[in-house]
């Protein structure tokens, strides 16, 4: 009788196990919710972490030729709650969907350069919000100086827009294409405009 009881006791317990390793499988977030909406699931869907985004715009400026970079250009996370502040830096509107919003811009102003990173939420219209960024924003917020280029993309769920002289801005693009790809994001969705 002692003999059944553990051998059902054990079947019990391994059927437990069995069914707790079929759910986590050590997946991360970014790989469910690209299963979820159907993209790759080797793939990334957002970049995520409070380092996440500074880190990205750090190895995309590591692949541009560093005479076409702004001086002293950094990367700041905009108050999503600041409606004015957000306006007056990506053109955007009654946001809805968006995570969280990245600034990267020289610190001293010098040059007409902007590049602004969206992470999205689940409720985020993607194309909504790109279409919004790139016929809102300000290619002359400098007042006395203006971007010649626009460009964006969709990478993976996020957005990703840069503007500058001509030169710069695709080569930033290029190289944020590329630091994308190589997390496994997909890239989709480019827009060029020319400003200037």
């Amino acid at each position: 009788m002692k003999k059944i009881a553990v051998f059902l006791l054990t079947a019990v317990l391994c059927a437990g196990l069995l069914t707790g390793c079929g759910t986590s499988g050590g997946r991360s977030s970014d790989e469910v919710i690209g299963e979820e909406s159907g993209l790759d699931p080797s793939g990334m869907v957002h970049l995520e972490g409070a380092d996440a985004v500074p880190a990205f715009m750090e190895e995309v400026y590591g692949g541009v030729a560093q005479d076409l970079l702004p001086d002293s250009i950094q990367t700041t996370e905009l108050d999503v709650y600041d409606a004015d502040l957000l306006e007056y830096h990506t053109g955007l509107i009654n946001l809805t969907g968006e995570e969280a919003v990245w600034l990267s811009e020289s610190f001293t102003g010098s040059d007409a350069y902007s590049a602004v990173y969206i992470v999205t939420n689940d409720e985020a219209d993607v194309p909504a919000l790109q279409e919004q960024l790139m016929e809102n924003i300000n290619p002359a917020k400098w007042v006395y100086m203006s971007a010649q280029k626009q460009i964006s993309a969709v990478f993976g769920k996020d957005i990703f827009f840069v503007m500058g002289a001509e030169d710069t801005a695709d080569e930033v693009f290029d190289s944020a294409r590329d630091a994308a790809a190589a997390r496994d994001m997909s890239v989709s969705g480019a827009e060029t405009k020319n400003t200037g």
